[in-house]
């Protein structure tokens, strides 16, 4: 069936009437929500917020949510926290450990050494050939 001949069986078919029940409730749902619903907070006190905070206030709760997490995440890391946390007698390293840090201290200080001041040759660049002609180009400032 095209949708040309579904259309015109349409067009031919009589229209019904709506039952006058259906628009009486269709009517009391329309004037009821068209009636001022009453705040429970006093607009005035609540406008500066609403601008405030009116152009994404989900955005403003995730800031928020994140600064009070970054917070306690800083109080949580705080050196007090850690003494706190940290046991009060450590033993000392054993012997072994004692001669890696010695031997890292010889490695470090030699890579650290100052380099030799030999001063070495620039590299030098290879001659290029120059023009036959020994005439200089005019140039002309307008």
């Amino acid at each position: 069936m095209k949708p040309d001949d579904f259309e015109q069986q349409l067009q031919r078919r009589p229209l019904r009437p709506v039952p006058v029940e259906w628009r009486d409730e269709i009517l009391a749902a329309a004037r009821a929500a068209g009636r001022p619903r009453p705040s429970t907070l006093a607009p005035r006190s609540v406008s500066w917020w609403r601008e405030l905070l009116w152009p994404s206030p989900v955005a403003w709760a995730g800031a928020a949510a994140t600064w009070a997490l970054i917070l306690a995440l800083n109080t949580a890391a705080s050196p007090e926290a850690e003494s706190a946390a940290a046991p009060r007698f450590v033993a000392p390293p054993a012997a072994a450990v004692q001669m890696a840090l010695a031997e890292r201290r010889v490695l470090m200080t030699s890579l650290f050494e100052p380099l030799s001041t030999e001063p070495k040759n620039p590299p030098q660049e290879p001659i290029r050939p120059r023009p036959q002609s020994a005439r200089r180009p005019d140039w002309l400032c307008a």
